[in-house]
């Protein structure tokens, strides 16, 4: 019998990670390590080595960060981990893996493990959040998550949510300021609890379109 275990980073400082996602790192004789062929880096990688197995295998994934990918490289991408998975074995992503995370992009292609169990982490959202020192909802106020990209799914929410959320914010965020500003008061949040870490209101000349990055809006009160 094969398990794998899919583990939620947090946002990148290790000392946020589960208690029992690091309990499945530790017991974990196969890590699966996704990077960007982009950079050809693993943040991942840095924040789970003071957790692994003396002898742990790492199987490094590139997936290319792109919106669409071909589905024969993502296929690719599960063969490894099929000729690669030992009884109990760790896929590990930054963040949650249930929000933006690699892993749903080729969980089709994995069947060939008999078990899977996701490990929940820290969203950016909340990390970002937290950093900031706001609340993102009360009783029964709505939150609306939303890629940088989706400018009519913004549109939309705009004055029906009491938070947006804008994520992937190496796109558009200048133009979703100016069409939040009126009614929302904004934060702009880039790599909370890593190196480079910035939290601030939103200022135009500070947007450094980093893919890590985000921008909050918690609209204001009805007395301004």
């Amino acid at each position: 019998m094969r398990k794998l275990y899919v583990v939620g980073l947090g946002p990148g400082d290790p000392s946020l990670i589960t208690v029992k996602g690091v309990n499945a790192i530790k017991e974990s004789d196969v890590i699966f390590v996704p990077y960007s062929t982009g950079s050809n880096r693993s943040l991942a990688l840095s924040v789970i080595s003071p957790y692994l197995k003396k002898d742990a295998k790492i199987i490094t994934l590139g997936f290319p960060m792109a919106k669409r990918v071909n589905e024969e490289k993502l296929k690719e991408i599960g063969e490894i981990i099929c000729e690669n998975a030992s009884s109990i074995s760790s896929f590990v992503t930054l963040g949650d893996p249930t929000l933006y995370s690699t892993f749903f992009r080729i969980s089709k292609f994995v069947d060939c493990v008999d078990k899977v169990e996701i490990i929940p982490g820290v969203s950016s959202v909340t990390a970002c959040a937290s950093k900031a020192f706001i609340s993102l909802a009360q009783g029964d106020e709505g939150i609306a998550v939303v890629p940088s990209s989706r400018l009519d799914l913004i549109e939309l929410s705009k004055g029906k949510f009491e938070t947006i959320v804008v994520m992937k914010g190496n796109e558009n965020l200048d133009l979703i300021a100016k069409l939040l500003s009126p009614l929302y008061t904004l934060i702009y949040a880039r790599r909370c609890y890593l190196d480079g870490e910035k939290v601030m209101s939103w200022d135009e000349k500070s947007y450094d379109r980093d893919y890590f990055s985000m921008l909050i809006g918690v609209r204001k009160s009805e007395d301004g």
